[in-house]
């Protein structure tokens, strides 16, 4: 297992404002990328699904990843997860996970933990020096927007720079000319606006707390925009397992703080779970 920290290839001409020497490379040993393997990433489109509106990021990259042949090839390591690990299949799972298909170069960052509100920036600037150091040439965030509509199969857009609008060429989607973003995604964008790399979020309108036709609007238009041939009907099915563990999966995240924050005020010791 190797934490690529050390050796820093050259950054896109144009790099971010944040990005000062000190933190070209990622120094901070309490968040790194972790790869299994060395491998080089030139020319991959990185799919990003952390959880948010209608946990739609996370729904659809695990949809991905588990309908397509991906590997599991590291994760993100870091202190800001909370100490609550899921276990699948006997054994525990990271929180933050990165899957690889060589066949169309994509990788797949996906998270089933919340990121806390305080650590979103830092999150945000470990992804995004993860990108430029390792020459990803595309990103795609996967999310859901609240548009106030019952009934909206709209996806919504909005795009890092301006080489990047063209990514929605043919792709039905509706993009965000004015407005508000915020979270993980709001910050990649914005940092990744300076650089040579073609980055979009595409959005479903959520209307549930864990909205899976929202998340098949977006596989759609991942068929179109990387020539996949995923079937959609299938996801409808799926995803409604899917939402039921990851809901359930948030629930039992929350009760547990809440439980170790008691336990913290009341002074009692660690408590331990299955």
């Amino acid at each position: 297992m190797t934490a690529f920290s050390q050796k820093m290839p050259r950054l896109p001409r144009s790099r971010p404002s944040f990005l000062t020497p000190q933190t070209q490379a990622i120094h901070d040993p309490t968040m790194r990328f972790v790869e299994l393997e060395h491998r080089e990433w030139k020319g991959y489109t990185l799919i990003e699904g952390f959880p948010g509106t209608g946990l739609v990021g996370t729904i659809s990259a695990k949809y991905l990843v588990e309908n397509m042949e991906f590997k599991e090839i590291g994760h993100l390591h870091s202190e800001v997860f909370m100490p609550i690990i899921r276990i699948h299949k006997g054994v525990p799972v990271f929180p933050s996970r990165i899957y690889v298909n060589d066949t169309y170069k994509l990788v797949v960052l996906i998270s089933e933990q919340v990121i806390p509100r305080p650590f979103i920036p830092k999150v945000a600037r470990t992804v995004v020096e993860w990108i430029l150091n390792n020459g990803i040439t595309r990103v795609i965030s996967l999310a859901g927007i609240q548009t106030g509509a019952k009934v909206d199969m709209h996806v919504y857009g909005i795009a890092a720079n301006e080489g990047s609008r063209g990514m929605f060429k043919g792709l039905d989607v509706d993009m965000i000319e004015d407005g508000i973003t915020t979270g993980i995604t709001a910050l990649m964008l914005l940092h990744l606006k300076e650089s040579n790399v073609k980055a979009i979020s595409i959005l479903g309108n959520v209307t549930l707390g864990a909205d899976y036709k929202a998340a098949a609007e977006l596989i759609k238009r991942l068929n179109k925009l990387l020539k996949l041939n995923l079937k959609v009907d299938p996801l409808y099915e799926q995803a409604k397992k899917t939402e039921q563990e990851i809901v359930s999966q948030m629930k039992r995240v929350q009760e547990t703080q809440a439980q170790e924050e008691q336990q913290d005020v009341e002074g009692k010791g660690p408590s331990y779970y299955a």
